[in-house]
């Protein structure tokens, strides 16, 4: 394996075992780091056999991490110091294997223990072997108190339990289930190069199992999950992987030939290039992380599309903006992300209660700024993947409230809940993820 650069250290050689750099990555995550950031670099050091392996783990440790957090303090005689939290991450590593994967303690625990050595830390092999084991021997009676408290059962932070319990009396419980399993493998054929019902077709014929999504016209879903490169017409730009919630936004918006559109958050370029799809519109694709924009321009490029990508902040129009007011925006607002913990369960740890207030204050931010863009008689559709009211349905109404030519249009569709403003999804089973979508229209006559 040649040499990669790890973000632990310098640029190392070896090769890391799907444990230990499952370990590394929670361990990261623990530490304040996303999967996102950590574990890209870790899978470059596993073998390519063993990468599914290491993803299993990583993201399976985060999306049960408060239950498997809470038999590790019930198994720890003393918890872990800081400088050994690689050690702690190894046995929530090893109770995912036993409790959730449901592995045989033969086949689990002797790999898991060795990985102390691959840290360095062999003085700890005792201390995970005896946790380990001991879950094997009384897990009968370590895991019915944590079927009775809510955070350990569902795990998920108490914050968000109660957040989720308020907004949606319920539904809670489902949305809770739902986060917790593997999301499924949705495309979108680029309409474009072919039909969806073509598109199936070739998938028919490459022996891939598929079925057409219920509310994207083009939506498909993958019955098992694969490696999308491998797909028929991948490099050709025929299809991109989009959540099929994601995929309504181009529908809502409907871009017609010649606008001029904005899409405020554009990265990485999913929504960007399905408007493109549906028509010969002049799209400003903006975002202010400068390391997003390189997907931008790789999706653009494969799909063989064509766009102003900008990078800046979009609080700060008198940088970027050209004076031309636009027929159309998409503000897919930063937020919260709870309609796709399922697909990055690791927001179940770096999330906290104070953030949903930051974060509908920049929504309300980018809202203004946004709506003084826009052309008299245009349309702005505000979406988020959150389903908190704070960050929807309340914030919309604000906005509505506070701007007289605001038009909120009735979205009425046989998709998601309506609310007193917008419309929001839930994340469901083998379906779409959780989303909220809010259309305006400016009133004619107006003036930004």
């Amino acid at each position: 394996m040649t040499a990669v650069t790890s973000p632990w250290g310098k640029a190392k050689d070896t090769t890391l075992s799907a444990r230990r750099a499952a370990a590394m990555a929670l361990s990261a995550v623990l530490a304040g780091q996303s999967l996102n950031q950590c574990l890209p670099p870790l899978e470059l050091r596993v073998e390519l056999a063993d990468r599914g392996f290491l993803r299993d783990l990583a993201l399976g440790s985060c999306r049960h991490f408060q239950r498997l957090n809470a038999l590790a303090k019930m198994l720890l005689s003393r918890p872990f110091g800081e400088e050994d939290q690689d050690l702690f991450a190894l046995l929530i590593i090893g109770l995912y294997q036993l409790e959730i994967q449901k592995k045989a303690p033969h086949a689990a625990v002797h790999a898991t223990v060795e990985v102390c050595e691959e840290l360095g830390k062999g003085y700890a092999k005792s201390v995970i072997n005896a946790c380990l084991r001991r879950y094997a021997r009384e897990y009968e009676s370590l895991t019915p108190p944590l079927d009775e408290n809510p955070v350990t059962a569902s795990s998920h932070p108490k914050w968000l339990v109660k957040m989720l319990s308020k907004a949606w009396p319920e539904q809670f419980q489902d949305i809770l289930d739902e986060n917790n399993q593997r999301p499924p493998l949705c495309l979108r054929v680029n309409q474009r190069h072919g039909s969806r019902e073509q598109y199936l077709e070739r998938l028919q014929q490459a022996g891939i199992e598929a079925h057409a999504a219920e509310h994207s016209a083009v939506g498909i879903y993958l019955l098992e999950s694969c490696d999308i490169t491998a797909l028929p017409g991948f490099a050709d730009g025929d299809f991109s992987v989009q959540d099929e919630a994601a995929q309504l936004a181009a529908m809502l918006l409907a871009p017609q030939d010649g606008e001029r559109i904005l899409d405020a958050c554009a990265a990485p370029g999913g929504k960007t290039c399905h408007l493109l799809e549906s028509a010969d519109a002049r799209v400003v694709a903006l975002d202010i992380e400068q390391n997003r924009l390189p997907r931008v321009h790789e999706n653009l490029a494969r799909l063989q599309l064509s766009a102003e990508v900008v990078c800046a902040d979009m609080a700060t129009p008198d940088v970027w903006w050209d004076g031309e007011l636009f027929d159309a925006i998409l503000l897919d607002a930063p937020c919260s992300a709870t309609g796709v913990i399922r697909r990055h369960p690791d927001i179940k740890l770096l999330r906290r209660r104070e953030d949903i207030a930051q974060l509908a204050q920049v929504q309300a931010q980018l809202l203004d700024t946004t709506w003084s863009l826009l052309k008299p008689g245009g349309r702005l559709l505000y979406a988020t993947c959150s389903v908190l009211p704070e960050e929807n349905s309340a914030q919309m109404q604000r906005f509505a409230d506070a701007n007289a030519d605001a038009q909120l249009q009735t979205l009425d569709f046989c998709w998601g809940s309506a609310c007193n403003a917008g419309r929001q999804l839930l994340p469901q089973r083998n379906g779409h993820d959780g989303f909220y979508y809010a259309l305006l229209v400016k009133g004619a006559g107006t003036h930004a």
